[in-house]
């Protein structure tokens, strides 16, 4: 297990912030598994709109 940190500067030293966590072998796999579901994601919303139209929408307003 590694200790890993992230450090944050602010121009006031004493609202600077220090992230620590350990880096094990199932926080690894969790965040492998986070960027593929994110990619899967990414991929299915490119090709369908958020919204689709639906029969039963009410029609949109008319821009004047």
């Amino acid at each position: 297990m590694t200790l890993r940190t992230h450090t944050i500067i602010k121009k006031k030293d004493t609202h600077n912030q220090t992230w620590e966590w350990e880096e094990t072998p199932e926080l690894l796999a969790a965040v492998e598994k986070l960027n593929e579901s994110s990619k899967l994601a990414a991929s299915l919303k490119e090709g369908t709109k958020a919204y689709p139209q639906t029969p039963n929408a009410a029609p949109s307003k008319r821009k004047t």
